[in-house]
C-alpha cells in the first residue's frame, strides 16, 4: 500500500521539478536566420517557376541572388548569407536545407579602406571619403560577399554624397584587391547603421 501512494505521489505531481524550481519555457520563435532563409528560398523557387532552368545560372553566376536580397527588405537583412542560400537552392529547385546557424559573417578591412583613401587623394575626392569610419567584407556564400562602407553620413541629408561615394568606390574597384572570391555589391551605411544606397560592383 505504501508503494502505490508514493507513485501515485510522482505520478499526479505539478510537474515541476523535484527541486521545486520551475522549468523554463521552451520558446517557439524562429530563429531570424531561419526565416530569412526561408524567404530567399520562396523567392528563388518563385523565380525557377517562372524562368525555368536556366535561372539557376544567372542567379548562381552572375550573382542574382545576391542582388535580390538587396530588395527583399527586412527579411533578408535578418542574415543576408541565409536569405542568399536559400534563393540559390529554391532557384536550383532544390530540397530545402535550413542553416544550422547564422550564415552572414562580417570582418573589418582597415588596410582596404586606407587604399581606397590613398587612390581618391591621387583623384581630389579625400574629403568624400573622409565621411567613410570602417570598411566590411560582408560574406554571403563561400565564393560572393559585399562592401559595405559605415559613415557619419545622417539619413536624410547623406543620400546625395552617399551615392557618390559608392560610385566613387565602384570606379575604384577593378578585381578582386587580393581577396579570394567575388564581390558583388558596395552598400552605404549611415551614422545609425541605415543603409542609404547600394550599388552594383
Amino acid at each position: 500500500m505504501t508503494v502505490a501512494v508514493l507513485v501515485g505521489l510522482v505520478g499526479c505531481g505539478s510537474g515541476k521539478p523535484y527541486d521545486g524550481s520551475t522549468p523554463e519555457p521552451r520558446s517557439s520563435a524562429v530563429p531570424e536566420y531561419v526565416a530569412a532563409y526561408r524567404a530567399g528560398y520562396t523567392e528563388g523557387k518563385a523565380v525557377h517557376d517562372s524562368s525555368g532552368k536556366g535561372a539557376a545560372v544567372r542567379e548562381t553566376v552572375w550573382g542574382g541572388c545576391t542582388r535580390r536580397a538587396l530588395q527583399a527588405g527586412s527579411a533578408a537583412e535578418m542574415d543576408r548569407g541565409s536569405w542568399v542560400r536559400g534563393c540559390l537552392n529554391g532557384v536550383a529547385d532544390a530540397p530545402e536545407r535550413l542553416p544550422t546557424g547564422p550564415v552572414t559573417r562580417r570582418t573589418t578591412d582597415a588596410e582596404m579602406l586606407e587604399r581606397f583613401r590613398a587612390w581618391a587623394i591621387t583623384k581630389g575626392e579625400a574629403e568624400q571619403v573622409d565621411h567613410a569610419r570602417t570598411l566590411a567584407i560582408v560574406q554571403l556564400t563561400e565564393h560572393d560577399y559585399d562592401v559595405e562602407l559605415s559613415t557619419d553620413y545622417s539619413a536624410g541629408s547623406g543620400k546625395p554624397g552617399s551615392e557618390s561615394l559608392a560610385q566613387s568606390f565602384v570606379e575604384w574597384w577593378n578585381g578582386d584587391h587580393g581577396r579570394d572570391g567575388t564581390a558583388r555589391n558596395v552598400l552605404v551605411l549611415g551614422a545609425d547603421g541605415t543603409r542609404l544606397t547600394a550599388q552594383r560592383i
